[in-house]
């Protein structure tokens, strides 16, 4: 059963923005392939797909509200999630941690598809609602009657399958959102052969081409993180925090008290680019302040704090 143009034309945007967001995110090159459309079939993940598996629900609004599902292996998540961390993707998977990365990256490539579907006109704005590991015993009893795309990956040498699943109301939405122009290019007539002979003869003559000096290909593979070597970060250290009403604030004056919510003594938290990166105590060095790094935020409050403004 093939899908329709609108169907091929959502799951192009999503390879593409996939491809961009987890090169990016993950410096490696990743590249999406489109394997099957058809109905779905829970016997040909399992045959797959590692199960218990990841699945996200990607939920849109706009001009239309749907549903649909991306069904993953949990150890590309944990790949992609230990990349995303500046690891070398050899990592077991950690639900927690590693299904908030995922999560993350996912919003990031909706994120991307956003913009890119402004640009065709169409009014379609997706997050994922939820990520879990799951047996999908539950879930394939209401996916029965969807459709399915399979999409296969290569990651650090690995190649995955993964499945964008679409129930009808979510294929009944892209459609209406998507225009596909399906009218033929204009094709000129073509000259009949009294027209041809008649012509002015065309001049021929034998390419010249220059020598191509040989370019080798440069290792890739730290580039991208030398380039923000150089990169300047705010940091900060945050003593205590307080909100006051405007009105106590405009009776604020020379020599008043503001009380923090911190107690003398307490450690104080050290910013980086306004996220909470470390907590330390204040010191004094060579008559500066200074602040000794008491402990650093776990990797998985660290991805958290990825998607606070």
């Amino acid at each position: 059963m093939s899908n329709s143009p609108q169907i091929k034309k959502y799951i192009e945007f999503f390879i593409n923005n996939a491809s961009g967001v987890l090169n990016t995110i993950t410096n490696q090159i990743i590249d999406f392939n489109v394997v099957e459309f058809g109905d779905f079939d829970f016997s040909k993940i399992q045959s797959n797909i590692e199960i218990p598996c990841i699945a996200l629900s990607i939920t849109y609004s706009g001009s239309a509200s749907f549903q649909l599902q991306l069904i993953m292996d949990k150890e590309s998540v944990a790949i992609f999630a230990d990349l995303m961390m500046l690891g070398d993707g050899d990592a077991d998977y950690i639900p927690d941690e590693h299904n908030d990365a995922m999560k993350e990256m996912c919003n990031q490539i909706l994120g991307s598809m956003t913009a890119e579907f402004a640009g065709e006109d169409v009014n379609l704005s997706g997050t994922v609602s939820e990520i879990e590991l799951t047996d999908m015993e539950i879930q394939q009893n209401f996916l029965i009657d969807s459709k399915m795309q399979e999409l296969t990956f290569t990651v650090i040498g690995k190649t995955f399958s993964c499945f964008l699943v679409f129930d009808d109301q979510a294929i009944a939405s892209i459609n209406a959102s998507f225009e596909v122009d399906d009218t033929p290019a204009y094709q000129p007539d073509k000259p009949s052969f009294k027209d041809s002979i008649q012509q002015e003869p065309v001049r021929v003559s034998r390419a010249q081409f220059s020598e191509i000096e040989e370019v080798r290909p440069s290792s890739g593979k730290n580039i991208n993180i030398d380039v923000l070597m150089d990169v300047v970060l705010p940091v900060t250290v945050e003593l205590g925090r307080k909100d006051m009403k405007i009105k106590e604030i405009l009776e604020i004056g020379q020599g008043s008290v503001v009380e923090l919510d911190k107690l003398a003594g307490d450690l104080v938290d050290l910013m980086i680019n306004g996220k909470k990166f470390a907590v330390g105590e204040v010191m004094v060095a060579d008559e500066n302040y200074a602040v000794r790094i008491v402990s650093l935020v776990s990797r998985e409050e660290r991805i958290k704090s990825l998607g606070q403004d």
